[in-house]
Parts: C-alpha cells; sequence; structure tokens
C-alpha cells in the first residue's frame, strides 16, 4: 500500500465498481475486528492489526459513499458480487452456504423491488391498473416468501454458524451487525401498504427507523424519508407527525387510492398485506430456528431491544398469527 496510491484510484472508480471496491473494504476490516477478537487483542492491537492503510481507505469510502463504519447490510447483500465473484469468508461447505445465504437474499430484495414498482405506479400513476398492480405484487410478495421459506428448511445450522461469526456486532465498536431487519425495500413495502396502520398500531416502528436510519441503504432509506416528509424537504429530520404534531402522510401509501376502488380491490389489497405478514411471520419463524434457539447472538438488535418485537414490528395486531 504504500508503493500504490490507493486512494487516487478509489476516488476514480467508476460507481458500480466503487460499490464493490467499498465492499471489499468493509469485508477486510471486519475479518481484522474479528480475528483480532479471536486472538483476544485489545482494542489498540485491534486498529494496529486493520492498519492505517485500510482504515484511511475505509474512511475515504464512506466520504464518498455515507455509510456506517462497520460492514453494513448493504455492503453484505446489495453491492456483494454473489452470482460473478462473492464475497464470503468461508471455505468448502461453509462457504457455499454463506454465498447462498447471500444469493437468497438478493433473490428476495429483487422481488420486494418488483412488488414496490407495481405499488408505486399505483400510488403515482393517475391511470394505473390497481387490480394488475395489486395482483403483480401480491405474486412477487409471494415469491420473496418462497425463497425465505427455503431458507427456514433447508439451510443447515451447522454451516450458517461457521460463517454467522464473522457477521456478528462489531467486537471493538458500538455498531449493529449486518440484518435483515435493515433492508430498505421491506421498510419502502410496508410504508406503501400499511404505513398509517403501522403509525396508529406501532408507532415505534418508525421511531426505531428514524433512529437506526444509518444502517439502513443510505440512497433506499433516503427515498423512503422524503415520502414521509411532508415538504420533501429535510427528508432526514424527524418529521412532525412522528411526534402526535401532525397526521401521517397518507399520501405516502396506497390508501387513497383503495378507498376509491371497488369490493375487489381492497381485498387483493388485503391480500397483498396478508402476503407482507406471512413473510414477516417467516423471517421470525426463521431468525428464532437459526440464531435465538441455538443461542447465538443476533445482529441488528440492540440489548435492550426484545427480539420478538423487533422481529414482529412489521405485522399488525389484527394480522393472524
Amino acid at each position: 500500500m504504500a508503493d500504490t496510491d490507493y486512494e487516487a484510484l478509489l476516488r476514480g472508480l467508476p460507481h458500480a465498481e466503487f460499490e464493490v471496491a467499498k465492499t471489499d473494504i468493509q469485508y477486510l476490516t471486519n475479518c481484522a475486528y474479528h480475528m483480532s477478537a479471536f486472538a483476544g487483542l485489545h482494542p489498540g492491537d485491534a486498529e494496529l492489526t486493520v492498519g492505517e492503510g485500510l482504515s484511511r481507505l475505509a474512511r475515504l469510502s464512506r466520504q464518498r459513499q455515507p455509510g456506517i463504519e462497520v460492514l453494513s447490510y448493504e455492503d453484505m447483500i446489495l453491492t456483494n458480487p454473489v452470482q460473478t465473484d462473492p464475497r464470503v469468508y468461508c471455505l468448502g461447505a461453509a462457504g457455499v452456504e454463506e454465498r447462498d445465504f447471500c444469493l437468497g437474499h438478493q433473490l428476495i430484495e429483487g422481488e420486494l423491488q418488483l412488488a414496490i414498482d407495481a405499488l408505486l405506479e399505483l400510488r403515482d400513476v393517475a391511470d394505473a391498473d390497481a387490480r394488475q398492480r395489486l395482483a403483480l405484487c401480491m405474486k412477487h410478495l409471494e415469491t420473496a416468501n418462497h425463497v425465505l421459506t427455503r431458507f427456514h428448511e433447508h439451510m443447515s445450522p451447522d454451516l450458517f454458524g461457521q460463517f454467522r461469526v464473522f457477521y456478528g456486532k462489531n467486537p471493538y465498536k458500538d455498531r449493529l451487525g449486518p440484518s435483515g431487519r435493515f433492508s430498505g425495500r421491506i421498510v419502502a413495502a410496508s410504508v406503501l401498504l400499511i404505513g398509517e396502520e403501522l403509525f396508529l398500531q406501532k408507532p415505534q416502528y418508525f421511531s426505531d427507523l428514524y433512529r437506526l436510519s444509518e444502517y439502513y441503504p443510505q440512497a433506499y432509506i433516503h427515498e423512503v424519508f422524503r415520502w414521509l416528509s411532508p415538504n420533501k424537504e429535510d427528508a432526514w429530520l424527524k418529521p412532525d407527525w412522528l411526534e402526535g404534531k401532525a397526521d401521517f402522510p397518507r399520501f405516502s401509501t396506497i390508501s387513497p387510492v383503495i378507498e376509491h376502488g371497488n369490493s375487489e380491490i381492497r381485498m387483493l389489497r388485503a391480500s397483498c398485506v396478508r402476503a407482507l405478514d406471512r413473510f414477516t411471520l417467516m423471517h421470525h419463524s426463521t431468525a428464532l430456528k437459526y440464531t435465538v434457539e441455538p443461542g447465538r447472538p443476533v445482529v441488528g438488535v440492540e440489548a435492550s431491544e426484545s427480539i420478538d418485537a423487533v422481529l414482529l414490528q412489521r405485522l399488525l395486531p389484527t394480522a393472524p398469527r
């Protein structure tokens, strides 16, 4: 690193290549911290293990693309080139399981985005075919749930445990590890489908969303916050409606469109909500099966939080359990 100007190379990379480079930097930094913890090193020695050169590149990458100073869900899932050149920590069967874990999450993210696209067209396009858009949304939510169900039924607990240790909370920094809790697309789908109901029944969901916003993919969560901002400005600021000083911005959801639809449209929307609920419940069951029940640390959750409360935050109390 002393002989090459990696900082200049990093600054000059096209965006797509930069995202992969940032992922590499975060994976390497994360590995150095965890290996230091495995060796029982004190914080000062851990920083020496990471090295000034790698730390400097990590800071530079965050200047170009804001994010937390630890490995994030965005690094692990969204920018990891899993299908062509996967970034994984383990070799052998555990490495294959680790790759498939990341790939499965990418597939889920893709299906969620297609569901969101359908809902956005329904919300924002005046002559959109509501029946068609809602049916398409439900189809993609069900496919996402199918992928998650495959995880629940077929992932090896032993192999999962081997690579899971590298994705836990950073042992030297007060930062949460990468978690599906920080999927911006789950937030977007929840806001579009049941945003107002969530706020009325579980306002803590939105409080946590703003409180932990730095853990989400920044560009994506900023767009969702823009929807939720009445004046479309200062989207990062906590909105007045969250403190009970204004009404929830219903225009960020599909509710106004549904209210003007017929009974078939309302039933289709209800089917989409149930599909989202099934996904939430499957995520809950899978997390319990592979992390809580074997006694592994749960990333993405603070010590003061209830794992059940966090995993079921998107589930409306009226939904079937």
